[in-house]
């Protein structure tokens, strides 16, 4: 069964001085000023392959889990811009933390969906964070009032540290799928009863270990009807911003490519600080800040361009928007400028005990996720093609 989180929360003098996280640049703001803490908890959280209780409380307190709640909910309704600045904050400092912040972040987005009634029964407070998977797709037996689900879902992430936990069904009625007026089967998203979710013990990997992303099941546990959501709905103009297109939540992950690389740049310059540098050495180093530069300007204007229109009433995000090829492309700049500082820093970068080695690693996994995969840029080139225009 999943363990529940401890709910002592890190006291004001084990923490930086925080604001009182209202609003989206109060959110910034504390989590930035986490960076040592993170600093400080990364190692723990590499070893035990989860945030500790003192990680998680931290971001807590910072506002984290609360970013992606509306205005109506009493969220900050932070942008996507912003929300991407604060992973990459976190990752500069460890990835499996950030990794976390931008999963657990989504607990708005998956809240937002909920009618009121429903709303206040899960989430009495905003600061209770969500994870959950979609696939593979469990699924959902109608009963009276709601649903039997069972199923076994991969890539749990931050699930060690979640208060709340969903996943994706698809419904079926009397032995076959229910079908949507377009065709699609039926796929919600449930709140599974925390206390009947089991673990699996399948979490044993080279990168982004501390992201605690576990697989974890259910056998025939009843979920209310209005504890759920359409997991593919369409793109809906009059929603609140963070729930006008269903794949909003996943943006901010491109944040931590950057991160990354902006990580291997600040030790690659402190190494440097420290002895005499050879002309070689500096040319390296300039050339792998341009490419941190790239890769952040790169993922800043895609989120800028979102936030554009879906922070515009009325006004849904266009299809050549949202197919954007900007997290694969910050990945292939990071693993440019992991190559030049691996140049910078000689053979230490081979030993564990060398922070280093944990980025390589860390980017293979981040590189394991859909959202940096190559066929992103397929499916720019697919609208493209079909609009008949470039931008």
């Amino acid at each position: 069964m999943v363990a529940t989180p401890t709910s002592v929360t890190a006291s004001a003098d084990e923490l930086p001085a925080l604001r009182e996280p209202r609003t989206a640049a109060d959110i910034l703001a504390n989590v930035r000023a986490l960076t040592p803490v993170v600093r400080e908890q990364a190692d723990a959280t590499q070893a035990q392959a989860f945030l500790t209780d003192r990680m998680r409380e931290a971001l807590r307190a910072a506002g984290a889990y609360r970013v992606g709640f509306s205005r109506r909910r009493g969220g900050p309704e932070m942008s996507l811009t912003d929300q991407t600045r604060m992973v990459e904050a976190v990752a500069t400092a460890d990835a499996g933390i950030a990794w976390n912040v931008a999963v657990l972040a989504a607990t708005g987005f998956y809240a937002g969906r909920l009618g009121d009634a429903a709303f206040a029964e899960l989430y009495p407070e905003l600061d209770l964070p969500t994870c959950g998977s979609f696939h593979p797709k469990g699924k959902a037996v109608e009963v009276p009032g709601g649903y039997r689900v069972t199923g076994r879902w991969k890539f749990g992430s931050g699930i060690r540290s979640a208060d709340r936990i969903v996943a994706g069904v698809e419904v079926q009625r009397d032995g076959e799928p229910v079908r949507k007026p377009d065709g699609s089967v039926l796929t919600l998203g449930v709140w599974l009863p925390k206390e009947q979710v089991s673990l699996l013990d399948d979490w044993h990997v080279i990168g982004l270990r501390g992201s605690s992303s576990q697989g974890y099941t259910v056998d025939d546990v009843f979920v209310p009807a209005d504890h759920s959501f359409d997991r593919f709905f369409a793109p809906t103009a009059d929603a609140e911003p963070l729930n006008k297109h269903v794949e909003l939540p996943f943006y901010s992950m491109a944040g931590i490519s950057v991160g990354i690389a902006q990580h291997a740049v600040d030790l690659a310059t402190g190494h440097l600080r420290d002895r005499k540098a050879t002309e070689r050495q500096l040319t390296l180093l300039g050339e792998a800040v341009s490419y941190v530069r790239a890769a952040r300007s790169l993922v800043l204007d895609g989120m800028r361009a979102i936030d554009e229109q879906i922070f515009t009433e009325g006004t849904t995000p266009d299809e050549l928007t949202m197919a954007r090829g900007d997290a694969p492309m910050a990945q292939e700049f990071t693993r440019v400028v992991l190559d030049r500082c691996g140049e910078i820093l000689g053979s230490q970068v081979v030993y564990e005990s060398f922070p280093f080695e944990r980025l390589v690693r860390d980017s293979t996994g981040v590189t394991a996720h859909a959202s940096t995969w190559r066929s992103r840029w397929t499916s720019v080139g697919q609208t493209l093609v079909a609009m008949g225009e470039s931008r």
